[in-house]
């Protein structure tokens, strides 16, 4: 039995709460910050895992609340949207806003081999594999973000962008961490509010539909974390361990 467990963006953190009590019960197949914590916790403890996991999503925050797109909860002032301005800049010239060594300082210690497998997508074969071996790799994978980092490998990235959740590789009596966005709830202010909709659209379609042929165990997940609320859920999360 496998369990599937991720999120886009900081939907992914929503799924936090769940993953030690998951742990153990199956082999994991993970994707984004939930992929990451998962991997963290399991090398280096919990409190370790919570710790990182609060870091980064401190260090990259504004990167992170502009490809949270039109889900950002609370009204949008002048700064959000020279952030936005400044980072479509950026991802004008290249596929990033930081380099690989700042990736790697949140890998730091993470060593040894694990049983878990990342669910990414190979931008060579243009397909979706499961990154697995050692946890240094796992864990980079579920990170690297299209437009945060460089593709781990210059190949690998994450497949949040594709169906929020790892669903490629469903099999009948899996478990299934259902810890996907609503669209509905963002406003759509502008041209790219609403490209980003329609992909996010696609994107949940493909999840769904990929759900839908197989008999899994579905785990809904009913919090919802957006740049709003991403450090007050953390810190609840830090208090309960």
């Amino acid at each position: 039995m496998r369990i599937h467990v991720g999120g886009y963006g900081f939907q992914g953190l929503a799924a936090v709460e769940h993953i030690n009590d998951l742990i153990g019960k199956g082999e994991m197949i993970l994707n984004g910050l939930a992929g990451y914590y998962a991997v963290i916790s399991e090398t280096l403890g919990e409190n370790k895992a919570m710790s990182r996991l609060s870091e980064f999503v401190k260090r990259f925050f504004k990167t992170l609340k502009v490809m949270d797109g039109f889900t950002v909860s609370s009204s949008l002032g002048l700064s959000y949207r020279l952030q936005k301005v400044r980072h479509c800049r950026i991802w004008s010239r290249q596929n990033r806003v930081f380099e690989s060594d700042v990736r790697d300082f949140f890998l730091e210690g993470v060593s040894g081999t694990t049983n878990f497998r990342a669910e990414v997508f190979d931008l060579e074969e243009r397909t979706v594999k499961l990154f697995s071996g050692m946890a240094r790799g796992v864990a980079a994978s579920c990170i690297s973000l299209p437009g945060l980092f460089p593709p781990y490998m210059d190949r690998y990235v994450t497949t949040t962008y594709l169906s929020q959740i790892p669903v490629s590789f469903l099999s009948d009596g899996d478990i299934v961490l259902v810890n996907l966005r609503d669209p509905s709830s963002g406003r759509l202010k502008t041209a790219s509010d609403l490209l980003f909709q329609s992909m996010e659209v696609r994107s949940l379609n493909y999840a769904r539909e990929m759900l839908s042929h197989s008999k899994c165990q579905l785990v809904r997940v009913s919090k919802i974390v957006c740049s709003d609320s991403a450090f007050d859920f953390l810190e609840k999360l830090r208090k309960r361990l």
